[in-house]
């Protein structure tokens, strides 16, 4: 179980510059001319992305917002040429695209191993001994290619858990995981949310609002789970300030199977009471998180709904 995965992030990459060429000449004692033998400066280090199926999220990389490649070394004396500068790797999660800040998309990983080139490192500067060196204008290496860069991540989840903040969403996917999470309670809804495995489902979590960084993930949903605790002022309202949400954002998610499940249903003396307050389009469920059959009886109908 990993907590409060980052799916977006702003990050910048620079490749290598290219090392400078050098000026030398070789004296020889047998003639008053002397032979040129400076170097060729190395090339610049490339920046490359690759996938990494083991990653889950970002958060390898939000300490780290400035990538550089290395630069490529200066050329030297008797015809050495610079070492060339090493690549600087990336590894991002399936499913990441890269952008520019004008969004524009640089690069999609979906393969595990999957190795692309994003920045080439500048070229290295002519030293005097080459060939085609013609002035000190060619001794220059070329810089590398930087930019602000933005990485986002989607989640392939089967099953997405959707509510308002304080409705159980994140005892709710500790209890199906059936391993400890950090329980949060946000005042208002953040772009950070849990992930938790369930016999090889995945369960997202995702805190409700009309923040693109969150519904996004529910592209890939087989099973959208709506969970309203049974203390809402209102869950009828809150349900369908839910849908209009969804609605929002991508109407196809309305066609998605959907449960509704009203959690903390121990603070009930009687479920009846609020039955008539219910929605009658969509399946509903009473949860208990204190009841193990309960919870047991919640996964085998997520179970079923992904089969």
């Amino acid at each position: 179980m990993s907590s409060n995965f980052l799916d977006y992030l702003k990050i910048f990459c620079k490749s290598g510059d290219g090392g400078a060429g050098q000026i030398h000449f070789l004296k020889n004692r047998r003639s008053k001319r002397s032979l040129p033998d400076g170097g060729n400066g190395g090339n610049g280090g490339n920046i490359i992305i690759k996938g990494n199926k083991q990653l889950k999220s970002l958060n390898t990389l939000k300490h780290k917002k400035h990538n550089m490649a290395e630069n490529g070394s200066i050329g030297g004396s008797n015809w050495k040429n610079g070492s060339n500068g090493k690549d600087l790797l990336i590894e991002v999660p399936l499913v990441t695209t890269i952008k520019d800040i004008n969004n524009n998309i640089l690069l999609n990983i979906h393969k595990h191993n999957q190795t692309k080139r994003l920045f080439k490192g500048g070229k290295g500067g002519k030293g005097n001994s080459d060939s085609t060196f013609r002035s000190k204008l060619d001794l220059n290496g070329s810089p590398g290619k930087s930019k602000w860069l933005i990485l986002e991540f989607i989640i392939y989840a089967e099953v997405g858990i959707i509510g308002f903040p304080n409705s159980g969403k994140s005892t709710l996917i500790s209890k199906l995981a059936a391993r400890n999470t950090e329980i949060k309670y946000y005042p208002f809804p953040t772009t950070l949310s849990n992930i938790g495995i369930v016999k090889s489902y995945t369960f997202i979590i995702l805190e409700f609002t009309g923040i693109v960084n969150i519904f996004k993930h529910t592209k890939y949903n087989k099973v959208i789970l709506i969970i309203i605790s049974v203390d809402s002022k209102n869950i009828l309202q809150e349900y369908n300030i839910i849908l209009k949400e969804l609605k929002h954002y991508n109407n196809s998610l309305l066609f998605k199977k959907t449960i509704l499940l009203i959690s903390k249903s121990d603070l009930l003396n009687v479920k009846k009471i609020i039955i008539h307050k219910l929605p009658t389009q969509e399946k509903t469920f009473f949860l208990s998180f204190f009841n193990p059959k309960e919870m047991k009886k919640i996964k085998k109908i997520l179970s079923n709904h992904l089969k």
